[in-house]
């Protein structure tokens, strides 16, 4: 059985506009990084073969305890690994690790199938925890042209961003694409891009009403801190001020989608 180290405390997540086992083998975590690092290490463990295909994960209780984290960080890391093909949930029985593992990331069609599954907030926990990442990975491999064409689509955001709401989404999602490739690592670019669509579709309204002018300042300056520790390798404090970015998100769908994420599980 794979074996997992305790989480510790650490530093509080973000928010819109504040600041918000056993015996087992992982790493240490902060609060704010719990979920995306519980996917890292679950990956870890799968592919060192210390968690196998067709195993049983713990209960969600059980895992909190053994990653010493909130079951609500379980809970996102496990939707997010069921959206990126490793896990699957059979209803009473549990979590299993997939039988037919990504051979280097999930098929289209096994991901396409997931996105549909969940609503918009289930996309945008994924969303955070891929982009956290990326923000790491690019951290460590981005080139001085990648972080450029972040600076480009920027630069359109800033000029679009008060009278030309479709062209500032646009740029918008093209810093996001920029920092997916300045990972190096296709299947991430693949699944951004499925990620970010499938949001975007998932809410007609999203297209035509969806970041208030008050959002469209703080994700300019978000955006340019991702590319300011993006440049200076400071992959933590990148991942950081995408967090802040994503919640801002969340903040704006809250006021589409009145009562959030039970509204939405409603909805289908």
């Amino acid at each position: 059985m794979a074996s997992f180290d305790r989480a510790g405390g650490g530093v509080d997540d973000y928010s819109y506009g504040k600041k918000g086992g056993r015996g087992m083998g992982f790493e240490t975590i902060r609060k704010s990084t719990a979920p995306e690092m519980v996917v890292e290490q679950i990956l870890e463990k799968i592919e060192k073969g210390e968690l196998e295909p067709g195993g049983q994960l713990p209960s969600q209780r059980e895992l909190a305890q053994l990653f010493g984290v909130g079951r609500s960080s379980v809970r996102e890391a496990t939707n997010a690994l069921v959206v990126m093909g490793y896990l699957e949930v059979t209803q009473g029985r549990g979590t299993f690790i997939r039988k037919d593992l990504p051979g280097g990331g999930p098929s289209t069609d096994r991901l396409q199938n997931a996105l549909a599954a969940g609503n918009i907030f289930d996309l945008m926990e994924a969303r955070e925890l891929l982009e956290c990442k990326s923000c790491r990975l690019a951290a460590e491999r981005a080139e001085e042209s990648r972080i450029q064409a972040m600076e480009a689509a920027l630069q359109k955001a800033v000029a679009t961003a008060e009278d030309d709401y479709p062209a500032f989404l646009d740029a918008d999602l093209q810093f996001h694409y920029a920092l997916a490739e300045a990972t190096h690592n296709a299947v991430i670019c693949e699944m951004m891009k499925l990620l970010i669509e499938k949001v975007l579709d998932h809410h007609a309204r999203l297209r035509t009403r969806y970041l208030s002018s008050n959002f469209r300042s703080f994700s300019i300056d978000t955006a340019a801190r991702v590319i300011e520790s993006v440049r200076a390798g400071d992959g933590g404090e990148a991942a950081e001020w995408m967090r802040r970015h994503l919640n801002a998100i969340n903040e704006e769908l809250k006021t589409i989608i009145p009562g959030g994420r039970d509204r939405a599980q409603s909805a289908g």
